[in-house]
């Protein structure tokens, strides 16, 4: 994400690029306010706006724009904290259904001068339809937005509720249900609300993070299971997507495959998740059909492409391996069948498989420890499960996944409620069993999206204790504490009540 590294010197200059970029980008939103739209003073920040994409769209497809906290940024060159300073946009885009804008190789500075217009005339008086439907009206490819929602912008103010990132968790499964239902009634269903969830999900996840996201998944007792089950499996694509350097209009073809992948669940009773026992050969039959149920319903709808529709057709699958690998030319592979899968199925295959746990149909929902699915994937690789996508999934989750109960090397027992990337060996651990003094407590900021933060909440709840074990001790040689291994939950222990209990803490970015 937007963090400092150590940069060669072509790193360097395509870093002093987008920074002109930024401030060619601030400067020119401040002075169409200012100015007539044919202003020289427009016309030409304009000119060097687009002149400036040029160099980046030789390395780059696209160049991200993001509002976050009411500040202007660019993707992976500033972070929030170099921008803090900056109040040039703060005024105008507490008013304008923007989050985040995407520039595409190939946009003209007609299409940047249209955008400021929309974008000016948004910022002063809101209209019915949002920005990026004027783009499409104008039939403007090149420029996407991300539009903030009515509520997102009356949180804005002092005294609209922050949302929280449970609450985003809560709005995903039922963004979902709905589109889930509209397919099922009718190949006309609208699903533009989807989709803008879809690209405020991926832009917030790839520019604040995807640890806390990772939370999630044990707080989704209550949940309908087959929709918690795809919002977890599009977080888990998202961030995936990101590591294998996918652009963001490829992250949010790959977020919309993994929210419709098991539509075809909807055939399914919910009742069976409960249901424990092996399944008979019938109801085998029926689990399997699922896919197929997917694929008609989506490729009835004239809006979906048919990657999406493929995908869910084909994503239970024996092996998510692409042609490039071995295993590709085996004449039981499904590339042999006339399906070739690609990154995208490869991904999908590994996050569908880690998030559900189930690697045979002998059971419909039976889920297995995260640590012994590591294992069993591990033992996988080259042979269903990309090497390389498994390596990027346990530096993502970790030897010891968020959930996890592990036992530390002073006895005392841990939930794993982060991963650490630099070293998947040593994660940050909830010390339940330790108590911390209770006092008002202000919630760190919890990206539920780039426009919002948490206010000044009082609990009574004291907060988690949280340990690094990645922490060296006094004499800088030798770590303060270690992960043993894990443990079994005993009888009476509910890792999800534990969580839950402090879930406004544990889904925080400070942690």
């Amino acid at each position: 994400m937007a963090r400092k590294i150590r940069k060669s010197r072509a790193d360097n200059i395509r870093w002093n690029q987008m920074i002109e970029a930024l401030r060619l980008m601030n400067f020119g939103l401040n002075s169409i306010r200012l100015y007539p739209p044919n202003h020289s003073e427009v016309a030409g920040t304009l000119k060097r706006l687009a002149e400036s994409f040029g160099p980046i769209f030789e390395e780059q497809e696209d160049i991200g724009f993001g509002f976050m906290d009411e500040l202007l940024y660019i993707e992976g060159s500033m972070s929030i904290e170099e921008t803090v300073a900056n109040q040039m946009l703060v005024d105008r885009f507490s008013r304008c259904r923007v989050k985040y804008l995407t520039f595409m190789r190939g946009v003209s500075l007609e299409d940047i001068t249209t955008l400021f217009l929309i974008l000016n005339a948004e910022s002063l008086k809101p209209t019915d339809v949002p920005p990026g439907e004027q783009l499409a009206r104008k039939n403007i490819q090149t420029i996407h937005i991300v539009e903030a929602q009515v509520d997102d912008i009356a949180s804005k103010s002092r005294a609209g509720k922050r949302k929280t990132l449970f609450d985003w968790y809560l709005k995903a499964v039922e963004t979902l249900r709905t589109a889930q239902e509209a397919l099922k009634a009718s190949p006309e269903a609208d699903l533009k609300p989807l989709y803008r969830f879809i690209d405020d999900m991926g832009a917030t996840m790839r520019n604040k993070g995807i640890d806390p996201y990772l939370v999630l998944p044990a707080l989704s007792r209550g949940l309908d299971p087959h929709l918690a089950h795809s919002v977890n499996v599009a977080i888990l694509c998202c961030a995936l997507g990101d590591m294998v350097k996918l652009n963001s209009g490829q992250i949010n073809t790959l977020v919309t495959c993994a929210f419709l992948h098991d539509l075809g669940r909807v055939t399914i009773p919910t009742e069976w998740t409960r249901d424990h026992t092996p399944l008979s050969p019938a109801e085998r039959l029926i689990a399997r059909q699922h896919a197929d149920w997917g694929f008609m319903l989506l490729s009835r709808h004239e809006g979906i492409g048919l990657p999406v529709a493929l995908l869910a057709a084909h994503h239970h699958d024996d092996r998510g391996l692409g042609a490039g690998h071995p295993a590709a030319a085996s004449p039981t592979t499904t590339a042999a069948a006339g399906y070739r899968p690609d990154v995208f199925h490869d991904i999908l295959d590994i996050a569908d498989v880690y998030e559900l746990g189930m690697l045979s149909d002998k059971y419909y929902w039976k889920r297995q420890r995260p640590e012994r699915l590591l294992a069993a994937m591990l033992d996988r690789r080259g042979v269903r499960f990309d090497p390389a996508l498994v390596k990027l999934l346990i530096d993502c989750v970790g030897f010891y996944p968020v959930g996890s109960l592990v036992r530390l090397d002073d006895g005392r027992r841990a939930v794993v409620v982060r991963p650490n990337p630099a070293n998947p060996a040593r994660p940050k651990v909830y010390m339940f069993e330790e108590s911390a003094p209770a006092s008002p407590v202000e919630p760190a900021s919890q990206g539920v999206a780039p426009a919002s933060g948490p206010p000044a909440v009082e609990s009574d709840e004291p907060p988690p204790v949280i340990v690094d074990t990645s922490e060296l001790d006094d004499s800088g040689l030798a770590f303060k504490r270690s992960v043993v291994g894990n443990i079994q939950p005993p009888a009476g222990l509910d890792i999800g009540a534990l969580l839950d209990k402090k879930k406004d803490y544990l889904l925080s970015y400070t942690i």
